[in-house]
């Protein structure tokens, strides 16, 4: 027979089946007692034995309550702590990121370009590609007389500061603490920061200096019709062609260039101004000529002083004198000396008729001097002889000396003169000098008027023992003395007298007869 295995609940002591029942009553009977606030005896004194215990363990435990509430309160102070601590934590990342971006920062404007989020490098390219180039592109063309040429920005001196600007706006936001740099990031999102670009299409000292050389390229004074050239031996002028003058106003082309490169450039047309000029070639051709012609006769000349005569002539003719210039005639004929052909003639010295190299000379002078004062030459210097002269008025005549007295005048007109001079087939000592013309046919004589005679005091006898008794010889004839005015007279062209004017005063000392005798 077969035994049966035993569960676990026969681990228990077993009960018999009453008993069990017995219990289980019990235990109802307890429940519904209790549930029913009624106990049994010997429970209820448990209970309030156990109820005793505890009343005295409440009496004596009066902390419990404070410090289950301190913990509490920590408890809770480290929760709140650790959220708040978490919640920065993440606002901190939040915050670095932001910062740490090497992008431009939210709400950069570049003028009216948005740049948040893009790189400087990527900017800068893209700036200098696409908003620079057509700034720098900016031209002017000018055009002047059918001819033009293109100038950029660039070419005058363009400038531009938009590199220093895209690295302001990038580092703005980029100093000061973390906190800072987020709290400036998180207000321009609020409100956007704006960056403007300084620019200056040209320099203006390189514009001025491009329209003020157009300008001068393009300004020439206006030539009046002049002499070209005289030939002394024709006698006769040849001159240049008027030209046309043209002017620009730098002034005024440079403001319009400068208003046209302001407004984004274009085309410029230079106005370039006609100067026509005052004196035309056909003008001039009526306009110069012989202004004034002297003679004198040297026809009773010794060969050698007619030899000496040409000499002079010779010397001065071809000689220009320019508006302001001396002449001398020393300075220009030079010493009078054998090497140059000179040869002895007749001279004064001293009142006295003698022979020396180079006699004849003063009429050269003497004859030059009246055509100069003639041309209405000014009167620098000049000396009068000892004694009169033959083949001149009175108070006409110059006299030069080398070494001591010189004959000058000045050009004082705005025009140069030519001297021709010649001796002629006739023996006639002519001085012509050309340029322009008095106006209106005008014309100048001068004139002479003697205002005093001295006699001559008696003669001075002087004993020859060469002589033979009864013999006279006459060494120098007497002289009777002179004061004498010269005068330029202004003449119209129909002889009338403008004007007279005192030219110069001359003093020809008288002098006895010198008379040697024998005895």
């Amino acid at each position: 027979m077969k035994k049966k295995k035993r569960s676990d609940k026969t681990l228990i002591p077993a009960r018999t089946k009453k008993a069990r029942k017995t219990a289980a009553s019990k235990k109802k009977k307890a429940v519904s007692l209790f549930g029913d606030d009624i106990m049994p005896a010997a429970k209820a004194k448990k209970h309030t034995k156990r109820k005793s215990k505890k009343s005295k363990r409440e009496k004596y435990c009066w902390w419990a309550l404070p410090v289950s509430c301190l913990c509490l309160l920590v408890v809770a102070v480290v929760v709140t702590l650790g959220i708040r601590e978490s919640q920065n934590y993440d606002l901190f990342k939040t915050m670095k990121t932001a910062v740490l971006s090497d992008a431009f920062y939210d709400g950069i404007y570049i003028e009216s370009y948005d740049v948040s989020g893009h790189q400087l490098d990527e900017i800068r390219e893209f700036w200098a590609r696409n908003v620079e180039k057509p700034y720098r592109e900016t031209s002017i063309v000018f055009e002047v007389e059918g001819e033009s040429f293109c100038l950029t920005a660039e070419e005058l001196g363009y400038s531009s500061d938009y590199e220093k600007v895209l690295l302001t706006a990038y580092n703005s936001g980029r100093l000061g603490s973390l906190e800072e740099r987020a709290r400036v990031i998180g207000a321009r999102r609020e409100n956007n920061e704006r960056f403007s670009v300084n620019r200056q299409l040209y320099d203006p000292e390189v514009l001025r200096s491009v329209t003020d050389s157009i300008a001068e390229k393009c300004t020439h004074e206006a030539k009046n019709a002049s002499i070209a050239d005289f030939d002394f031996n024709a006698k006769t002028f040849t001159f240049s062609s008027e030209i046309a003058g043209t002017y620009v106003d730098a002034d005024d082309l440079y403001q319009k260039a400068s208003a046209l490169m302001e407004s984004g450039g274009g085309l410029l047309k230079v106005d370039v101004e006609i100067i026509e000029p005052t004196t035309e070639r056909g003008e001039l051709e009526n306009a110069y000529g012989m202004i004034a012609q002297a003679v004198t006769n040297a026809s009773s000349s010794s060969k050698s002083r007619l030899n000496n005569v040409n000499l002079a002539c010779m010397s001065i003719s071809g000689t220009c004198v320019a508006p302001g210039e001396t002449f001398s005639f020393n300075d220009t004929v030079g010493k009078r000396t054998k090497a140059k052909g000179y040869k002895i003639a007749t001279v004064y010295q001293s009142g006295e008729v003698t022979e020396d190299i180079g006699g004849g000379v003063c009429q050269v002078s003497t004859t030059l001097w009246n055509a100069a004062m003639k041309a209405d030459c000014e009167l620098v210097e000049r000396h009068e002889h000892s004694r009169p002269v033959a083949y001149v008025d009175k108070g006409k005549d110059a006299t030069v000396s080398w070494g001591s007295q010189d004959m000058k005048f000045k050009n004082n007109s705005d025009e140069p003169i030519y001297i021709v001079a010649y001796l002629n087939e006739k023996k006639r000592v002519v001085v012509e000098i050309y340029g322009k013309l008095f106006e209106d046919g005008k014309y100048i004589e001068i004139t002479q008027k003697v205002t005093k005679k001295y006699s001559p005091p008696e003669a001075v006898r002087i004993y020859n023992p060469t002589l033979a008794k009864g013999e006279e010889v006459v060494v120098s004839e007497a002289r009777t003395g002179y004061r004498a005015v010269a005068y330029r007279v202004y003449y119209d062209k129909d002889g009338n007298v403008l004007d007279t004017v005192e030219l110069c005063r001359s003093y020809y000392k008288e002098a006895a007869a010198r008379i040697e005798y024998g005895a």
